[in-house]
């Protein structure tokens, strides 16, 4: 069978009729003379660099980009920097709540039975995994009480249960600080449930322990504030510079030896009843109470902070450089394109119009041209992003009030040249009308120059939003270049020795300008036939 020709069509013909047609050989002429442009073939490398970057920025960007979301100290140094540093200490998330996707170990101290745990976990959802830490309790029963410890390690009894989840510890320094987060809600039954009996939410607490590779405990929180309910609940543990010491010390190496046996830090949660001292109210008989308390622990998270962080350090309000300067890619794009775009759809109206009609209405569009031509650009643009708002939508209708005068100004001169040709005059002949000789002949012969003008325009957008983000008339919630610029500046960057905040945005203005530059002037010399011929 011969499957060239189907129901009496030849494919092959076909095939080759499409090639044959006038777009595809001006497409494919195109294209060749493009490729002999090692310019604009690098613009548009980079140009397409900087398009994935703000397309993939959710999967790019590693932190909120919010310029005013604090998550690390200020002016921290990338991570990369901290190889110079022998003493360096990275900024991370050492313990997450994913870690508990892995089953945690499960201890019992002392000998009572009163003390159960159940881990649960559920595939593929960092946040499903928990663990039930349960304490039931019959009246009668009596735990070993110990009395209050004086190094304030210990519960109060010597009967609780634990998990721990551990981490290693990769640096040689010390965390300059650090913050725990606890996940957990309360269940309480019995005796021991929301108003059972007086005194009832006095008798049990959550403690967390940070122990070091030498097994020293050291009690980093205890749940006396009360405030308990089955809603899952996040407590943040500030570390004390002490509790770090205590922690760490053991494992720096000095003079070529370590203290402590391994780099293995262990974070310990548990649960114990807490006896109710006369300061709380006086002594309240709770081995007479019979019911369960449980604390459901969905996560522990600790960030220990040093001198560097991400890969591009933080910026002056402590926000992470690197997802601002991605995200930053979307903001000078979109205000580019469509900033450029609203601009040269006007620009094109108004310069077909005076061209074409010429007389009074040449004469009256074209001196309002000149007169915003006259006006200082960025000047008028801070008056207006003032008076419209500090939104995105406004700031490319800014852009774009000011961006048209030179594409009218260039469409009109080419439409002064094409009005009076043959194919106008044959045109009118025929009984088109304006409107149709304007959009349907004319335009289509200064398109191959408005292409140029086009791409050239997007780096005055570009560079336009950049300026008005650096003096804080765009969104300050916005990540954008421009704003990280006048961040950096506020804060005293340079002062500070922070140069990666100031070095990074300038280079990505510069670039992405670079790009747009490199590919219009080369549209410029491949449609331009007076330039091609040189």
């Amino acid at each position: 069978m011969n499957y060239s020709k189907i129901g009496g069509l030849d494919l092959s013909q076909t095939q080759k009729g499409w090639r044959d047609s006038n777009w595809y050989h001006g497409l494919s002429n195109f294209m060749r003379e493009y490729r002999k442009h090692r310019i604009g073939i690098i613009g548009l490398i980079i140009m397409f660099i900087f398009f994935g970057m703000a397309i993939f920025a959710p999967y790019l960007g590693t932190s909120d980009p919010n310029p005013l979301k604090t998550i690390a100290p200020t002016y921290l140094a990338p991570s990369w920097m901290s190889v110079f540093d022998p003493q360096g200490v990275v900024t991370d998330s050492y313990l997450s709540r994913s870690d508990l996707n892995t089953e945690p170990r499960i201890r019992v101290n002392g000998t009572s039975g009163e003390f159960s745990a159940t881990y649960h976990q559920t595939t593929g959802d960092d946040d499903a995994s928990y663990v039930n830490l349960t304490w039931q309790h019959e009246a009668g029963t009596q735990l070993e009480y110990n009395g209050p410890d004086p190094a304030g390690i210990y519960p109060d009894y010597s009967d609780f249960i634990y998990f721990e989840q551990a981490f290693e510890w990769p640096w040689n320094g010390m965390p300059s600080g650090m913050n725990m987060t606890v996940s957990f809600g309360t269940t309480r039954t019995g005796d021991f449930a929301p108003g059972a009996k007086p005194g009832n939410n006095l008798m049990f607490l959550l403690y967390v322990w940070i122990v070091d590779s030498s097994d020293e405990w050291n009690m980093v929180y205890e749940s006396r504030d009360f405030t308990y309910s089955e809603l899952i609940q996040e407590r943040r543990i500030p570390i004390s510079f002490i509790d770090i010491k205590k922690t760490f010390e053991g494992m720096i190496l000095v003079n070529g030896t370590q203290p402590d046996r391994n780099d293995t830090v262990k974070v310990r949660v548990g649960m114990a009843p807490f006896r109710n001292f006369e300061s709380y109210g006086g002594i309240i008989p709770w081995e007479n109470y019979t019911g369960s308390v449980t604390f459901t622990v969905t996560g522990v998270q600790l960030i220990a902070y040093g001198g560097y962080f991400g890969a591009l350090g933080t910026t002056f309000w402590g926000a992470d450089a690197y997802s601002q300067l991605i995200y930053g890619s979307r903001v000078s794009l979109v205000i580019g394109i469509l900033a450029t775009g609203l601009s040269t759809i006007v620009g094109v109206i108004v310069g077909l119009v005076a061209g074409y009609f010429g007389g009074k209405v040449d004469e009256v569009l074209m001196r309002f041209v000149d007169f915003l031509l006259v006006i200082p650009g960025l000047p008028l643009m801070m008056v207006l992003a003032i008076f419209l708002g500090e939104s995105t939508q406004n700031i490319i209708i800014v852009i774009a009030i000011l961006g048209w005068t030179g594409t009218a100004r260039l469409i009109r001169s080419q439409v002064l040249a094409e009005k009076n040709k043959a194919y106008v005059e044959s045109a009118r002949a025929i009984g088109a009308t304006d409107t149709y000789i304007m959009f349907r002949h004319i335009l289509p012969n200064v398109t191959p120059i408005l292409f140029a003008n086009i791409t050239l325009g997007v780096v005055g957008a570009i560079l336009a939003e950049a300026g008005l983000s650096f003096l804080g008339l765009t969104n300050i919630e916005e990540p954008s270049w421009g704003r990280m610029l006048a961040d950096a500046q506020q804060g005293l960057a340079f002062t500070r020795g922070a140069w990666w905040v100031v070095l990074f945005p300038g280079l990505m203005i510069t670039l992405l300008s670079l790009s747009f530059t490199f590919v219009g002037h080369t549209l410029d010399q491949v449609l331009n036939p007076r330039l091609r011929e040189r």
